[in-house]
């Protein structure tokens, strides 16, 4: 019977961290996605494991890979922490140590809502509970002596020691911690006999339970969870997602406006709508502090030589130390705008065909050679709205730089140099008009007749609370207050 109930409760919490993970934290699992690779041929095995831990760091590449279905992947990471918790409970001798059991793969559990932590923690863990199980079930005290030495040594350098955390400054104390209380709960269930009343083992199951549902939601980064998700839409052009999203919900950073400007002009209705959401100067724009996001938006403009450069940093920054399969992708991308590059595209494209969920991955058209700077110039990443001008001049038929460089000057209220290069035209969007209005106004010009009734309705009501609502999605309005 207890053992029973400590199955329920292991399964319990197993679908609890399913469900939550992979609803909750998609955009996140996405991103860890995009940062591993796991390639299905010997020689990238060979390397996996001829590193330190390397069995543990080549089966966490292999989880990870079906993060590019969150609930799949999630499934399996709750599955193995499952594991976790059923090695540790073979041995428990009393059924009062047996929420004991559950503690390892719950701590697990909630380190992994956080994406510096990877799978290779569990991993670690199970292999070596699995392995000491094993050990100490072997009879002959000789041979099971033998058999402990040589699984010390495998488990230290082969699994144990391996790469749990993206980042070099890596905190061992808690990592240690973590791997020595989870050997001390197998000891004290080992040793621990059957006794004391039943409803101790009930409470222990009570009391976990409760401490995992109160610290594991505060372990999700709301913020950084949503820029997850942004980034991902654009990372599979789903433009139409981005922008509903965005209607739906207040934009929590420059990141996300980033990419729902991206979208709009992907679209065509940047100079139309980008004013009805929020908008803080060029920053909304792009920020090249994060170059996933920067790199696509210089790539679909056409500053192709930029992005690639971006993606090549990004690379050789990845957490992992290694090539990731959504850098590939991208450098994939950018290099077969060029002629010229394709080759390095296809060396690229042929370690993407050797994955799982990239077999079929081929170059997007969404930019060509035409789109790119004809002469050059040197890239100021200080000052991104100058490169749009550049790019303008010279490639006047890339409406993609032209409307970043008409929205970067809208967004700095340079009215009277956005003036100048754009004149009134009978197609331009909504932003530009108003645009021109205000820099007419400047100037002491007439107001168009088109726009006179909507001018002076706006004049009428400026400076009033509850008059201005209705005109807080035009330009005017960010002109004004913002």
């Amino acid at each position: 019977m207890r053992r029973r109930l400590f199955h329920i409760v292991n399964a319990a919490l197993a679908v609890g961290f399913w469900l939550f993970y992979g609803l909750k934290c998609s955009g996140m699992m996405h991103g860890i996605e995009g940062d591993s690779l796991f390639v299905w041929t010997p020689q990238f095995a060979s390397e996996m494991l001829s590193r330190s831990g390397g069995l543990s760091g080549w089966l966490c590449a292999f989880f990870t890979q079906f993060y590019y279905y969150p609930l799949l992947g999630s499934a399996l990471a709750a599955l193995l922490l499952a594991l976790l918790s059923l090695g540790v409970s073979l041995f428990c001798r009393s059924g009062q140590t047996l929420p004991l059991a559950l503690v390892p793969s719950m701590v697990c559990a909630a380190l992994l809502l956080d994406p510096k932590w990877t799978l290779a923690l569990p991993v670690a863990l199970c292999i070596s509970v699995w392995v000491a199980l094993g050990v100490c079930k072997i009879r002959p005290m000789w041979l099971k002596i033998a058999a402990a030495a040589a699984a010390a040594v495998l488990l230290w350098f082969k699994v144990i020691d391996c790469q749990y955390y993206i980042y070099a400054e890596s905190p061992v104390s808690t990592y240690a911690a973590i791997v020595a209380g989870t050997a001390l709960v197998c000891v004290v269930c080992a040793l621990v006999p059957q006794k004391g009343p039943r409803w101790i083992g009930w409470a222990g199951y009570a009391v976990l339970a409760a401490a995992f549902l109160l610290v594991a939601p505060g372990r999700v980064d709301d913020e950084e969870e949503t820029v997850a998700r942004y980034s991902y839409m654009v990372r599979v052009r789903d433009w139409d997602a981005v922008i509903a999203k965005a209607s739906k919900e207040k934009l929590r950073s420059p990141l996300c406006a980033n990419a729902l400007n991206l979208a709009l002009e992907m679209k065509g209705r940047l100079g139309e709508d980008m004013f009805r959401f929020y908008q803080n100067g060029q920053r909304s724009l792009v920020n090249f502090e994060e170059r996933k996001l920067s790199s696509e938006i210089l790539y679909l403009l056409g500053f192709v030589n930029e992005a690639r450069h971006l993606a090549f940093e990004d690379m050789a920054g990845n957490p992992s130390r290694d090539r990731g399969a959504y850098h590939l992708t991208r450098l994939v991308n950018f290099n077969a705008v060029d002629p010229q590059r394709r080759p390095i595209a296809d060396r690229y494209l042929g370690t993407l065909h050797k994955t799982l969920f990239y077999r079929h991955f081929e170059p997007e058209n969404l930019v060509s050679s035409e789109m790119e700077p004809c002469e050059d110039f040197f890239f100021n990443f200080d000052s991104f709205s100058q490169m749009l001008g550049f790019l303008h001049n010279q490639r006047p038929d890339n409406l993609r730089a032209r409307d970043y460089f008409a929205a970067s000057l809208l967004l700095d209220k340079q009215t009277s140099i956005f003036a100048a290069f754009f004149p009134p035209s009978e197609d331009n969007p909504k932003s530009w008009r108003e645009a021109l209005q205000v820099a007419s106004s400047l100037a002491g010009g007439e107001v168009a007749p088109e726009l006179q009734a909507y001018v002076d309705a706006y004049n009428a009501n400026h400076g009033r609370s509850g008059g201005m609502s209705r005109f807080s999605g035009t330009y005017w309005y960010y002109f004004n207050f913002r």
